[in-house]
């Protein structure tokens, strides 16, 4: 298996104790027309690499997870989602 960078925005997101999807309705991430909604909520959660992960582990081939849809899901690369940490500046 071999490993693939999915760059998600860190900038001003936090982990909080419960994942964005889960002050929403269910249905937007399993219904075409609500689509542009869940991909909306997704792009803030903190929890958008580690719900993508579970969704490729699990071989999830409904709804969105991570901001992702079924068809981008399947054209990704068989990988290990791993989340970007920010870098630490070393003061020179």
């Amino acid at each position: 298996m071999s490993s693939v960078v999915v760059p998600f925005p860190t900038g001003g997101q936090r982990v909080d104790a419960k994942p964005a999807c889960a002050e929403h309705d269910p249905t937007w991430w399993f219904e075409e027309r609500h689509v542009g909604r869940a991909r909306r909520v997704c792009a803030g959660c903190g929890y958008r690499s580690r719900c993508l992960d579970l969704a490729l582990v699990n071989g999830e081939r409904t709804g969105v997870w991570g901001g992702l849809t079924p068809a981008e899901r399947e054209r990704l690369p068989d990988a290990v989602v791993l989340p970007l940490r920010p870098r630490r500046h070393q003061a020179s």
